[in-house]
């Protein structure tokens, strides 16, 4: 194993988002004995410390961006020119990374004035491109990049082994900068209509937080139920909430992922295309609905349907999440060998 083996990561983790740490820690978990270095994010990290800042510079190292709706977002094109400068093109990896659908003008989405085309002379020279579900292909394909499906880093973090309680139901909401129909106190209100309605049919139910932010979307979701809101330490600890739930209503895009790992049925708040990339990657389409086109009896139904047709639902996710799980394994084997690191 090498001894100096060194990787600068570009994410966005350690920002309170459990979604992004649960992609961290899942490059972490394929890369043992390997240093990290992140790629400043943030104007401070630039310049302080400086001496820290001025070693990175010095250290040749192989650029991996790690998954996240990345490419096509203008802010994290210029993160990954810096790194590029920082790596001294030893070696550049995007493994299982979102492609930022221009046809969603979200107000932070960061992809007009034809941002996506800008990507491909920085993915040409790539050793390896691979994302997290078709649209994302069919996306870089306009530009003339190729790239396989390989689905979100996170799914190869550890199934949860916890047994599944009858008749209790997971709620997340959150929606990061914006969702399509801009309205997420309207979305809130209409799954604490879906709740309500459940929980007359002897629904139980338990809140999890994929940030800390996202409490206030919760508390009206299940203010009229009496129930706990729990904010996970890590991204395993918030795959056993969801592996305990019979069902889940899901809107951030990771709640949906670390709900995958344990063939949870969701239904999932289609508040960004992301969340139907991810979807399609694993034939989950089914469970989608727009956060533009959501209703409580929309929900309560999805969720009735799902829980009646669980047994199926639950061996699909499982058969499509292990396919993408080998298509990760072989994608961070040929990075470690080209780190000269051994195997997990």
């Amino acid at each position: 194993m090498s001894q100096d083996a060194t990787v600068a990561y570009l994410g966005f983790h350690d920002k309170d988002n459990l979604g992004d740490d649960a992609i961290y820690d899942a490059v972490k978990s394929q890369l043992p004995g390997v240093t990290f270095n992140d790629i400043p994010r943030l104007a401070h990290e630039f310049v302080f410390p400086l001496g820290a800042a001025l070693h990175r510079a010095r250290t040749p190292s192989t650029l991996v961006m790690g998954g996240g709706t990345l490419v096509g977002v203008r802010y994290f094109r210029l993160l990954a020119r810096a790194g590029l400068a920082v790596t001294k093109n030893d070696g550049k990896y995007a493994i299982g990374v979102g492609v930022q659908d221009p046809g969603y003008a979200g107000r932070g989405s960061g992809s007009g004035n034809d941002e996506l085309t800008k990507w491909k002379p920085i993915l040409a020279d790539f050793d390896s491109v691979s994302v997290r579900g078709p649209r994302s292909v069919e996306l870089l394909a306009e530009i003339g990049v190729a790239a396989q499906v390989t689905g979100d880093p996170a799914l190869i973090l550890p199934r949860p082994e916890v047994p599944v309680e009858d008749g209790l139901i997971g709620v997340s909401l959150g929606y990061g900068d914006d969702m399509w129909g801009h309205d997420p106190a309207g979305v809130a209100e209409q799954v604490a209509i879906a709740v309500r309605e459940l929980a007359s049919r002897g629904h139980r139910f338990v809140g999890i937080l994929m940030n800390p932010d996202d409490r206030t979307w919760l508390e009206v979701a299940l203010r009229d139920v009496s129930t706990d809101i729990l904010l996970p330490p890590d991204a395993e600890a918030g795959a056993r909430e969801f592996a305990r739930c019979s069902a889940a209503i899901v809107c951030r895009l990771h709640a949906g992922i670390l709900a995958a790992l344990s063939d949870t049925p969701v239904v999932s708040l289609e508040y960004q295309p992301k969340c139907r990339d991810f979807a399609l990657s694993i034939d989950d389409a089914a469970s989608l609905i727009r956060t533009d086109e959501v209703t409580g009896a929309g929900i309560v139904d999805r969720v009735l349907e799902s829980l009646a047709d669980s047994r199926a639902i639950r061996a699909n996710k499982r058969a499509a999440v292990d396919r993408l799980r080998t298509q990760l394994d072989s994608e961070y084997s040929a990075l470690r060998r080209q780190l000269g690191v051994a195997g997990v």
